[in-house]
Order: structure tokens, then sequence, then C-alpha cells
């Protein structure tokens, strides 16, 4: 079977001082973690939806987190999302023109920067301002993750599906995958990965963002195949892209 990226399928002059989310987390309606529903009422919100255009002639969609919040001159002023790299670049390596990030409760935002791409690593982040209180995701360890460990997935499956829940377990932790000519270390999870989901979350039971969906398993009656950036891999990236505005790696 071929693997194949999902299909959507300058860095800043500002100086913003970056925080992450709280180490707390939304309370369940129950009160308790441990089902999948509970941990997609803590989380559902930190995934977004992404929509492209290049340049008014195509557009495309895909999903994003939303990882931590920003404040320049130490006033509160946005928000950064980590997505694919492949799903704000064309297949020329060309930046949409035009990318609207979706939240959970219909608002809609314009991104008001692109804070740095890394196109080998297949991560960019996103810079939008808003006074709007929104919900971010926290980092988890993906080295502690294991085999067959339960992992719930959220994204914009076919681009029109916003906020769709799928969930299963890990099925192998460092699958070596060749991309477009870039080889990745990826987690490989037998929830649903369809067009649409790169960029979106893997979630761990405790809420914990432990990868980064960027790709699948593509042929004839493959079924089941899907594959995540872990997130200790994305988290150095974007800490990188965050202060430098580019991978340093």
């Amino acid at each position: 079977s071929s693997i194949d990226s999902l299909i959507f399928s300058s860095p800043t002059d500002q100086t913003p001082t970056y925080t992450p989310p709280s180490s707390e987390v939304s309370t369940p309606q129950s009160g308790e973690f441990g089902s999948i529903s509970e941990v997609v009422y803590s989380v559902k919100d930190s995934v977004v939806e992404i929509q492209t255009t290049f340049n008014s002639k195509s557009s495309s969609a895909g999903s994003g987190v939303i990882i931590g919040s920003y404040k320049i001159d130490g006033i509160d002023a946005g928000y950064y999302i980590v997505t694919n790299a492949h799903v704000i670049q064309d297949e020329n390596g060309n930046t949409a023109s035009n990318i609207i990030i979706k939240t959970t409760d219909g608002k809609e935002y314009a991104v008001s920067s692109v804070r740095g791409i890394d196109s080998y690593g297949d991560i960019a982040v996103l810079m939008i301002n808003t006074k709007d209180s929104l919900t971010g995701a926290r980092f988890g360890n993906s080295n502690a993750l294991m085999l067959g460990q339960e992992v719930i997935a959220i994204g914009n499956p076919l681009g029109t599906l916003g906020g769709s829940i799928t969930n299963g377990i890990i099925s192998a932790l460092s699958r070596e995958i060749e991309i477009d000519g870039n080889v990745y270390n990826l987690l490989q999870t037998n929830a649903a990965i369809n067009a649409g989901n790169s960029g979106g979350g893997l979630f761990n039971m405790k809420g914990e963002l432990v990868g980064i969906i960027n790709a699948k398993s593509a042929g004839l009656g493959v079924e089941g195949i899907g594959f995540a950036i872990p997130s200790n891999d994305a988290k150095a990236v974007v800490e990188d892209i965050i202060e430098f505005g580019y991978a340093k790696g």
C-alpha cells in the first residue's frame, strides 16, 4: 500500500510571550476522567477547522490544535495553533494566501501570521489575534505511550465534518514511513483517519495531546492504519518556531 499525506486534504516580526495551557483541565460533567466522552468534553474545543485559499484559485481544508496563548507588551493578544505544514502549503511549497480558523462554537478567525513552517517535519505554527477566551491543549509525553493504549482522534475529516471524534489504540510506537521523499518516525493508530484530519489532535485518556495527525495508509482494502507525529517531536519543533520563527533541529 502507499502512504499519502492527508489532503486538506514568514515568521512574524512580533516577539510574543508564549503561555502554554494550564495544567488544570476542564472538569467533565461526571466529575471523573476515564471514559471517551469525559476526555472529549475536556479537549474538543482545542481542535479547530482550517480553511485555506491559494491566490483565490483553489481552496482546501484541514485541522489544527490550539496549544497556547501569547501576550505582546504584557497584554493578552491571541493564540498559537499547531497544524501540519502540508495543510497550509501546496505541493510546490507555496503558503496559502488566506487561512481561516473555525472553532467549535462556529466563530471564524483570520490567521494574522504564520509564525513559522518546518516542511521537513511537517509542522507549522499559526497565530490568531483575539481577545476571546479559547481552550488550549496540553502536550503529553509521547515517549510514555504503550502499545495497545487507547487514544482519541479529533479533527475535520473530508474538510466538512469539523469536531469529528474517532477512537482506537496505539498500534505501533515508531513506524518509519516515507512521505514525499521525507522519512518520519510516526505513531501508528487504528483510529479512523480521513482526508482533512491532517493537523488534528491525537489524545490520550488523560486529555493530553500525544500526537499531531498527519497521514494515513491508502490503498484498496486498507483500513485502520493512520499515523501521527509524536507529541515530543512536535513540541520541540513548535517551541523552536515560537522562539525563533523556524526549527533549529
